[in-house]
C-alpha cells in the first residue's frame, strides 16, 4: 500500500481566537499561517510519486491544499469526510477556559464523552467512520496528501495503532507540520513533525520504494 502525507491546515482566525467551529465558510488563514503553509509546501518537493492532494472542503484547509497545490503542481480533491469534527453546541464558541485563561480539556471534552455527548459534539465512532471509508476508497498503491484537522488526524492515527479516543488523546500535531503514514505495514513514520528531515525522507522513500 502507498504513503500518506497528513498535514494539519495552517494557523486560521479561529485558532487566534480559540474557537471551536466546523463551519464551511469563514476564519481563514491568518498571514502567518499561509508564510509557514508555504514552507511546508516546499518540503514536500523533496518527495516524488505523489498523486494527490485530499482535503477538507472547509475553508482554512482547503487554503492550505491550495497552497500546497500551488508549489508542488498536485491537483486537490476536496472530501467532505474530512471536514472538522462537529462541534454541536460548542460551534463557534470558545475553547472553555478556566478563571486564568487555562484551556480546561479533560473537564468539557472528556465529560462530553463520558456523559454521552448532551451537547452534541460528534461522536468518536463517526469520526472513525467516516475516516475508514475514505482510506478504503484510495488505491492502495496511491501515495497521498490529506489535508484535513486536529481530531480527524488523530482518529487516522487510532485507526492504524488499534488506539481508542482516550489512547491517542495526548497525540497533539501542530498546524502545518507532517504526519506520516506506511500504509502497508501499518507503521507511523512521523507525527507532527515540523519538517521532513533527512531520517524522515529516507524511510518514505524506502516505503515507496517497497511498494513498486
Amino acid at each position: 500500500m502507498g504513503i500518506i502525507i497528513i498535514i494539519r491546515h495552517g494557523f486560521s482566525e479561529s485558532n487566534k481566537k480559540g474557537y471551536l467551529t466546523h463551519d464551511i465558510d469563514g476564519y481563514p488563514l491568518t498571514v502567518e499561517g499561509e508564510k509557514y503553509l508555504i514552507k511546508s509546501a516546499e518540503e514536500l518537493k523533496k518527495l516524488d510519486n505523489i498523486k494527490e492532494i485530499i482535503s477538507s472542503p472547509i475553508l482554512r484547509a482547503s487554503q492550505t491544499a491550495e497552497i500546497i497545490s500551488k508549489i508542488t503542481g498536485l491537483k486537490v480533491k476536496k472530501d467532505t469526510r474530512l471536514a472538522e469534527r462537529y462541534m454541536g453546541k460548542y460551534n463557534n464558541k470558545k475553547i472553555p477556559t478556566d478563571n486564568k485563561g487555562y484551556q480546561i480539556g479533560y473537564n468539557w471534552h472528556i465529560k462530553e464523552i463520558l456523559n454521552g455527548y448532551p451537547n452534541g459534539l460528534e461522536r468518536w465512532e463517526e469520526i472513525e467512520r467516516r475516516i475508514i471509508e475514505l482510506l478504503n476508497e484510495i488505491p492502495e498503491n496511491n501515495n497521498v496528501i490529506i489535508v484535513s484537522h486536529g481530531d480527524i488526524i488523530k482518529a487516522i492515527l487510532a485507526y492504524f495503532l488499534d488506539l481508542d479516543e482516550f489512547g491517542v488523546w495526548g497525540i497533539r500535531v501542530n498546524h502545518g507540520h507532517f504526519t506520516v503514514i506506511d500504509r502497508k505495514r501499518k507503521k507511523i513514520l512521523a507525527i507532527g513533525a515540523p519538517i521532513i528531515s533527512d531520517a524522515i525522507l529516507d524511510k518514505i522513500k524506502n516505503a515507496m520504494a517497497d511498494t513498486k
